[in-house]
């Protein structure tokens, strides 16, 4: 859906609710990481070396294939200069927002730290950047709070209430306020998990069949119903969401738990980190270069070569650099001692 988003402009896609909304499904990542880091993590951080083990190991999950997808798009950049200084004068400005300060930017994942007036660079990585400050400072206060999720998430959690009412309700920002927004879903993960482990055994494979089916049709209806002043509602039903198909008890979660499905879920950050430089591309390649029409039938072929190339484009990364960058620094870490120095 965020992929649908990034294609807007297109005419046949143009005036759709959902898909104008459905940026806000980084929300539901950002509450999905919460719920998970703390299902995977809470029990393994004690002190500040696992804290730091923990830092790194997520430092080797999500940099490796930024810094990819970052680099194609410095030659990508490079390739719009060409165009535009010697064959055909491009709309967008080259190397105005991607400049070299932005670059160093994302190279440290400070590009969501109010440091710019827009996203740069691969757009989309400005919620990575915003993610990882956040997996520190949880991280440390898990240590400070002594793992007590409640005190934790309670106190950021009037901080950021403070927030969102000073900005009218609305958390939709990026490379802003970020953090903050990724800090705000993020926590709401955490209480969605300490919530989790107290619920009740799943009641029947029918009633949680039906269960499941009436949330996704109700997330449909909140996705259309929102506006920026309810958007900080949206992270609240993700909670719903989450812990209604964590459960594993319906239909839909059975189809959804099949490897082929499970297959695109490990494929899911390679889809959102690779999306946006393969629409640049070839929007500049269809659309300038071939002088493919801007027709109903001209973006079905855009948006149908676009998906290709990105599933395309995933598969080899998820195998070639994000499964690569993770074995090895984890092995690593395992072997250090207890008492490492920090």
């Amino acid at each position: 859906m965020v992929i649908f988003f990034h294609m807007q402009h297109l005419s046949i896609l143009s005036g759709n609710a959902f898909i104008a909304k459905s940026d806000t499904f980084v929300d539901f990542f950002f509450v999905l990481s919460g719920f998970v880091m703390t299902h995977s993590n809470l029990k393994k951080i004690d002190d500040l070396a696992s804290a730091r083990q923990f830092v790194v190991k997520r430092f080797y999950r999500i940099y490796p294939l930024h810094l990819f997808t970052l680099l194609l798009m410095l030659g990508f950049e490079s390739f719009r200069y060409v165009v535009d200084r010697f064959f055909v004068p491009l709309t967008n400005p080259v190397f105005e927002k991607n400049n070299l300060l932005s670059f160093l930017a994302n190279l440290t994942l400070t590009q969501a730290l109010g440091l710019f007036d827009s996203v740069t660079w691969n757009d989309p990585s400005w919620s990575i950047s915003a993610e990882f400050y956040v997996y520190i400072l949880w991280a440390l206060s898990l240590l400070v709070f002594r793992k007590n999720l409640v005190a934790l998430c309670g106190t950021y959690l009037a901080l950021v209430a403070w927030f969102i009412a000073a900005h009218g309700g609305n958390i939709i920002y990026n490379y802003d306020y970020g953090f903050i927004r990724c800090l705000y879903g993020f926590l709401v993960g955490v209480l969605t998990y300490r919530v989790h482990q107290n619920l009740v055994p799943p009641a029947g494979f029918r009633f949680n069949s039906v269960l499941e089916g009436a949330v996704a049709a109700l997330t449909l209806v909140f996705l259309y119903s929102f506006t920026h002043p309810t958007s900080w509602l949206m992270p609240l039903w993700f909670a719903v969401v989450i812990l209604v198909f964590s459960r594993e008890a319906g239909a839909v979660s059975g189809v959804l738990s099949r490897p082929r499905f499970e297959f695109l879920g490990n494929l899911s950050y390679s889809y959102y980190l690779n999306h946006f430089i393969v629409l640049a591309a070839m929007d500049l390649f269809l659309f300038k270069v071939l002088k493919l029409p801007h027709t109903a039938w001209g973006e079905w072929v855009y948006l149908l070569v676009c998906l290709t190339l990105i599933h395309g484009m995933s598969v080899f990364t998820y195998r070639y650099v994000e499964l690569r960058f993770q074995s090895k620094p984890h092995s690593k870490i395992k072997n250090r001692p207890a008492v490492a120095s920090v």
